[in-house]
């Protein structure tokens, strides 16, 4: 084997296995079952402990963002069919986002069947739905940044640099099984 081949090799190697922790792998998604409609999971643990963590970048402030800013979202699911593994967000927060009030929108990974996301910022709290690939709603997202760890954060909202993340915890409902629209 050519040596080119042999270091090309190992650098994709080495390059999916710092990403198993980004969702689940393509063994785990083929068997674990999709979630059904009604089906509840926890996201980034729970209120009283929560596990799910976010950056913004540039940070959040009390004016309106003159350009996107950068969102990255991972936590943990629990509690139901469907609920295992990571899911992560990698996405934005539109331009005219503030600590206040904002919109996001991204990519999911983590969830089969479920590949977008779209959201609403109001304060601490963060609704979004999430989508298949051909744009059906798949679940809503109920996140809370309302936690210990935030709450010494939100006067951040009046620094130069912004509130940059924290913290959260989440509650996903199904409202359609991944895959059911084909």
């Amino acid at each position: 084997m050519d040596v080119r081949y042999r270091r090309i090799g190992i650098t994709v190697g080495i390059v999916l296995s710092s990403l198993g922790g980004v969702g689940l792998s393509a063994a785990q998604a083929r068997s674990e079952p999709a979630a059904a409609a009604g089906t509840t999971c926890t996201w980034g643990g729970t209120p009283a402990a929560p596990t799910g963590r976010f950056t913004i970048s540039p940070g959040l402030t009390s004016l309106p963002l003159t350009a996107p800013a950068r969102f990255f979202v991972t936590g943990d699911l629990g509690r139901g069919t469907g609920c295992r593994g990571t899911l992560t967000y990698i996405g934005q927060i539109d331009a005219t986002g503030s600590c206040s009030f904002s919109t996001f929108e991204g990519r999911a990974r983590g969830i089969p069947g479920v590949t977008r996301f779209a959201g609403v910022g109001a304060g601490p709290l963060g609704p979004a739905r999430l989508y298949d690939d051909h744009g059906n709603v798949i679940a809503s997202e109920n996140a809370s940044i309302t936690t210990a760890e935030n709450a010494p954060h939100f006067s951040d909202c009046d620094t130069p640099q912004g509130f940059t993340g924290g913290d959260f915890s989440s509650v996903i409902v199904f409202v359609a099984s991944p895959g059911a629209h084909g």
